[in-house]
């Protein structure tokens, strides 16, 4: 075992062995999803088992792993009962109880899921406070918590990316092989991450550590992996900013709020909060490690969360003692490079809009550019900030679609009963998004002394 000074033994053996699970969650995903016929036979329900055994191993790995077998039998029955029997307890709820004239049988059905994942996680929260002997304000509700949003992010879908290779048309076996190949393997990526970040998280929680504002202590630790710890918080940053997106998109369109109740809720709150964390530990981690290598990352930071891209990104910074555009003389001038550089790829990502001339595109480059000018020249990042740009680019994407509908009383409504309709938890949303986008730029950009 390698000297750990920030997580405990055990967690630290979890995290470590995370590229096992992740080969488990990967080639089982594949194998039950891809190779499944019809559902209707012996291997079908062998596959089913398979998949619904991996749904317990993920929550049980820290346990397994360690050899806590206490633990394990204490927390199995209860996954059991949530991975394999839930759809049988939803049913025989369902046709059991007489709720009928006060509860429609889907409500009862969600209800009956709610409850029964909440006895799970309490339990499986216990078992985390009895094994890292936690002794602290609160620790029990906070493990609660913690262990809710990862249940919450385990069972989320891939979002945009999922909406896109399921229309997809497959002309070939071969071609449905290969997109299939790709969305079990980020799927695994997904859930990996999201369990090392939990790891990481309840660490923080043995520590006292606060998770808002992370310690030097804990970005030191995470800075001695790396790529261990890259892949993880830009993971998490960028599959729940989709996530996000996606959410905003969808309650944009949901002009009467069907999207609006409590599980949505839930779902919706988990995804804000795990981001504001993902986002700004992305942001402190890179600001400490240019202050340890006397390095300005600047552009190259600000882009550590877009897909493809990434990957140069955390090449330069990984090896960003061979970069001499990383270790500028005047910092200055180098930020004004860096920001020329930001103002291109926003050019390159509008190109086609900006040369056609439309209006929303060029405005849309034009506040982004700003944006990004205004961050790294502030000397303090708030909640202001995201909140006007959100205001503006809601402003600019509502007006011209308010135009094409004014003769619609119904819309009108929305658009001026604001506070009644989805638009503004849409908002809301998309000024978290612009916070977490900007809070990393911010730590970038702005070169600390």
């Amino acid at each position: 075992m390698e000297n750990n000074h920030f997580l405990s033994p055990k967690l630290f053996k979890a995290a470590k062995s995370l590229w096992i699970l992740f080969l488990i969650c990967f080639i089982t995903d594949f194998v039950t999803r891809f190779f499944d016929p019809d559902h209707k036979n012996t291997l079908s329900r062998i596959l089913d088992y398979m998949s619904y055994a991996l749904n317990a191993l993920f929550f049980l790995w820290y346990f397994i792993v360690n050899k806590r077998w206490k633990s394990v039998v204490i927390i199995l029955p209860f996954l059991l009962l949530f991975c394999f029997f839930m759809k049988d307890i939803r049913d025989i709820v369902d046709y059991y109880m007489p709720f009928e004239e006060k509860i429609n049988s889907a409500t009862l059905r969600k209800w009956t899921y709610m409850i029964l994942q909440l006895i799970t996680v309490f339990v499986i929260a216990k078992r985390y406070q009895s094994e890292e002997k936690f002794t602290g304000k609160n620790i029990l509700l906070k493990l609660f918590a913690l262990n809710l949003a990862l249940f919450s992010l385990y069972y989320s879908d891939l979002g945009f990316i999922e909406n896109m290779l399921g229309s997809a048309s497959y002309d070939s076996k071969s071609t449905e092989f290969f997109v299939t190949f790709i969305y079990y393997f980020l799927s695994s990526i997904k859930s990996t991450a999201y369990l090392g970040a939990f790891l990481f998280l309840t660490g923080c929680l043995v520590k006292g550590e606060h998770i808002y504002t992370f310690s030097k202590n804990a970005l030191e630790y995470a800075g001695r992996y790396f790529w261990t710890a890259s892949f993880i918080m830009i993971t998490c940053v960028i599959f729940i900013f989709f996530s996000l997106l996606e959410s905003a998109f969808k309650l944009e369109l949901d002009f009467f709020g069907k999207n609006l109740n409590m599980f949505g809720w839930v779902s919706t709150v988990v995804l804000i909060l795990f981001f504001i964390i993902s986002s700004r530990f992305t942001g402190q981690f890179l600001q400490e490690r240019s202050l340890l290598k006397k390095k300005y990352y600047g552009a190259v930071g600000a882009s550590v969360w877009i897909p493809v891209i990434n990957i140069i990104s955390l090449l330069m910074i990984r090896f960003d003692d061979k970069i001499k555009f990383l270790a500028p003389a005047n910092v200055e001038k180098a930020k004004k490079i860096h920001l020329a550089v930001i103002s291109l790829l926003l050019l390159f990502q509008f190109r086609k809009g900006i040369m056609a001339g439309k209006t929303d595109d060029i405005l849309s480059c034009i506040i982004y550019i700003a944006a990004f000018i205004t961050v790294a020249y502030i000397k303090r990042f708030t909640w202001i900030f995201p909140l006007v740009l959100g205001l503006i680019v809601t402003a600019v994407k509502v007006y011209p679609f308010y135009g094409v509908y004014a003769q619609d009383f119904i819309f009108k409504d929305y658009v001026l009963d604001f506070l009644k309709n989805t638009a503004s938890i849409a908002l809301i949303l998309t000024v978290i998004v612009f916070y977490g986008i900007y809070y990393i730029a911010y730590q970038t950009l702005n070169h600390k002394k």
